[in-house]
């Protein structure tokens, strides 16, 4: 959970987590909409779809996680720094950690203007110092310790060099540039417009599918999502007549806008609100009102069907 992801972000959905997945085999069991729903306001949700995945494989072998580097990376979504952590943390073997905070710290011990993300040769620069720290005894407590100091001490920006315990081998810190360190990661969003088609009975039942073709959120319940151009708003029609035939909308309108940022989007999502007339007999997950935020494991969808929801506008003609 705290790969890319804050620990404040993290406390409360670790907690609700582990009540209701208290180990391997037990997680193994669950169903993947409620894992996501465990995971929902954490991004990211390809890490619970890995989880439940590396869950049912581990469960095959009584629930033991392999203890071994080159095993363990073999799992789902289990990378380089997930199986340093486990060895370290979990095993208290001689293993090497690289987050975040072990760059930022690292980059400026050493005074390199360069990131593990940049290539091969990079990256081999950060781990071998990682391997170098982890030689130490009781290497997990060393691991533990130099993310603390990360998160606490040598921070992304103000850090505290003063009660810095490695201060007088830290380069930055003789040079004062310790603000210059580590080299900025340029993050290149991509735009993303379209909108959000949340169908409605006059029970105020609402009409989920699956996601398989969209960018972000794949493979999830969701509102159905089409991308378009301001240019090309006279398709629209068409667009909705291919979930929806004219004859079984009974009203429509434009709820509103949601804007969003997920992953490297950066989204602008209209709301077309519609209601269908009475066994209009469409395929897919009808959920109520009252059950629609917990199906729902994004943060991105419940925001559209808050603004579906506040919406008292429908009307006869549709708003294209």
């Amino acid at each position: 959970m705290l790969q890319q992801t804050q620990v404040s972000a993290v406390q409360t959905a670790f907690k609700k987590w582990m009540q209701d997945f208290p180990d391997v085999l037990t997680l193994a069991k669950a169903k993947e909409n409620d894992v996501l729903q465990h995971w929902q306001g954490l991004g990211y949700y390809s890490r619970a779809k890995n989880i439940l995945r590396t869950a049912k494989i581990l469960a095959e072998n009584g629930g033991m996680f392999p203890q071994a580097r080159k095993e363990l990376e073999q799992l789902p979504g289990i990378g380089a720094y997930t199986a340093g952590a486990i060895l370290s943390l979990a095993f208290h073997l001689p293993e090497a950690i690289l987050d975040g905070n072990l760059v930022r710290i690292f980059a400026r011990l050493r005074l390199w203007d360069f990131l593990p993300a940049e290539g091969k040769k990079e990256r081999d620069f950060y781990w071998d110092e990682a391997f170098r720290w982890a030689k130490a005894d009781k290497a997990f407590l060393t691991n533990e310790a130099l993310m603390e100091l990360g998160r606490k001490i040598c921070k992304r920006s103000n850090p505290d060099c003063e009660n810095c315990p490695l201060q007088k081998i830290c380069q930055a810190k003789q040079e004062n540039r310790q603000n210059e360190f580590p080299k900025k990661k340029v993050v290149r969003y991509e735009s993303w417009t379209g909108f959000a088609l949340v169908v409605c009975d006059k029970n105020e039942n609402f009409l989920l599918r699956v996601s398989p073709r969209s960018p972000f959120l794949k493979n999830q319940l969701m509102f159905p999502l089409f991308e378009y151009a301001d240019a090309f708003r006279n398709r629209i029609p068409g667009i909705v007549e291919s979930v929806i035939p004219w004859e079984k909308i009974d009203q429509c309108s434009w709820a509103g806008i949601v804007e969003h940022s997920i992953t490297r989007y950066k989204i602008r999502c209209r709301v077309l609100k519609v209601q269908i007339k009475p066994n209009a007999g469409l395929d897919g997950i009808w959920v109520s009102a009252s059950e629609l935020f917990e199906k729902l494991p994004s943060s991105f969808a419940q925001k559209i069907a808050q603004v579906a929801e506040e919406d008292a506008g429908l009307s006869k003609n549709p708003l294209f």
